[in-house]
């Protein structure tokens, strides 16, 4: 079906991930220069880790939603934590809480992010995700929440945590869950890592563990299909599922 068949189907804005194509209008070589970006991008000079879809699709939502609370899952360098703050000050102003970021270790982190006063950074393992959001560390987030995972590894104990938190109106962004691009890891990882076997194992692990997740993901979506829906404004700004995260943009409406 073309994008613009597809995309005449589905007039409604908010659509249940069940009644969504794993498809995408986007072309392998966009995927491939998407990616070369990215692995440029920085953002106030610290590594970020985003493309330019998705600089677009999240300084939209900060304007359209207004949160008070960014949650960054996958810290990594501290670019992506310290774009969301900005722009939650630039966009939403005085009202605009902090971003709370977390990573397995906060090594990485650049000292232009830790020095953000809108920014929590803490040191924590996915696994352990709900050690660190308690029922009283989440009662002093306000809402709207903007979630961010970023970070790929137990998921399904993050997801099952976040969705007790999430309340109506509160957006969850989960990162790489484009087939495609998934696929494409996997056919250049070999050639890639020849003489770097330890490399090619990080590597192969990294691309099981988007796979485990896109498809905890779908299932969990598929059994709460009255919660959740797909933002489609975002997920097909650039033609049908056109970036990395397919059917992914979800906003809680129940």
């Amino acid at each position: 079906m073309s994008s613009s068949a597809r995309l005449m189907i589905e007039k409604e804005r908010f659509v249940a991930v069940c009644n969504r194509e794993d498809e995408t209008d986007m072309s392998i070589d966009t995927l491939e220069s998407i990616y070369i970006g990215q692995a440029r991008s920085t953002w106030r000079g610290v590594p970020f880790g985003k493309s330019a879809f998705d600089w677009q699709m999240y300084a939209m939502m900060i304007e359209e939603l207004q949160p008070r609370t960014i949650i960054d899952i996958g810290s990594w360098a501290g670019g992506s934590a310290l774009f969301f703050a900005d722009f939650g000050e630039m966009l939403v102003g005085d009202a605009f809480g902090k971003v709370v970021s977390l990573d397995v270790t906060l090594k990485n982190v650049r000292t232009r992010a830790r020095l953000h006063p809108k920014i929590e950074f803490h040191e924590c393992n996915t696994k352990d995700f709900q050690d660190l959001f308690t029922d009283e560390f989440v009662a002093k987030l306000p809402h709207p929440w903007i979630v961010s995972e970023d970070a790929h590894h137990h998921f399904d104990a993050v997801m099952q945590r976040v969705h007790e938190t999430l309340q109506v109106g509160d957006y969850l962004v989960v990162e790489d869950t484009s087939h495609q691009m998934q696929d494409w890891f996997q056919d250049n990882v070999d050639e890639e890592t020849e003489d770097r076997p330890v490399e090619r194992e990080l590597t192969q692990d990294g691309i099981a563990q988007l796979r485990c997740k896109t498809e905890i993901l779908r299932k969990f979506c598929f059994s709460h299909t009255s919660q959740y829906r797909c933002d489609t404004k975002y997920t097909d700004m650039f033609g049908y599922n056109v970036g990395k995260h397919w059917n992914s943009v979800l906003k809680r409406v129940a």
